[in-house]
């Protein structure tokens, strides 16, 4: 399989993380640079995002932590032409097609179970575990260890940070955070931080309010 031409949006160490996962992995892109705006000096930079006329000779990721940054950028270039792939190392585990996730990333032994329905704009890092009939939605985040029980629902722009539990039928919030070693055991609603176990609201409101 020929590697397909890629161009990552974002040069900080999430993006260098991809594109050396990509080289360890013999994954089937071939990174040409970065697209960024804040390390312009970078040899490896070929531009910034910020008024980027999308190339035909390749496709786009988004490698940025924040699931609203990934699909703001992914919406703005997509609407003048950019192609958005999506990255599964082959090291997942999964039962569910992961294809058609646009720009979305899916690194090391994550495993997703059958009938998990997947929005784009996604990041689940190694060693997630989401269980059956789950409903991701747009630019979540699932960090390492994160284990997700089955028919629960994470809503648009949800964070689960590493080694959090969310019980089966959960429902998160489009916007809550679920902390590092968190057990949600009832709905966390939206824009809510919640932490510890069983998890508690430690703070309200929309980010950057």
């Amino acid at each position: 399989m020929s590697a397909k031409p890629l161009l990552l949006l974002g040069r900080g160490g999430f993006g260098r993380e991809v594109a050396a996962w990509i080289s360890a992995r013999a994954m089937p892109f071939a990174v040409m640079g970065f697209l960024d705006d804040e390390n312009p000096g970078e040899p490896d930079v070929l531009g910034p995002i910020q008024g980027h006329e999308p190339r035909q000779d390749a496709s786009y990721l988004t490698c940025f932590g924040d699931g609203r940054a990934r699909h703001k950028v992914r919406t703005q270039l997509q609407a003048r032409g950019a192609r958005f792939a999506s990255l599964v190392s082959p090291d997942a585990m999964t039962a569910t097609p992961l294809e058609d996730a646009i720009n979305s990333i899916f690194l090391g032994a994550c495993s997703i179970s059958a009938g998990v329905a997947l929005g784009d704009d996604l990041l689940v890092q190694g060693f997630a575990v989401v269980g059956h009939d789950v409903a991701i939605g747009t630019g979540v985040t699932i960090s390492s260890h994160a284990f997700i029980g089955g028919h629960a629902r994470l809503g648009p722009f949800c964070t689960i940070h590493p080694h959090a539990v969310v019980l089966p039928h959960i429902v998160v919030g489009e916007g809550a955070v679920v902390g590092a070693g968190a057990v949600a055991i009832r709905d966390v609603a939206p824009y809510t931080t919640v932490f510890g176990s069983p998890a508690k609201v430690i703070a309200y409101g929309k980010p950057h309010d």
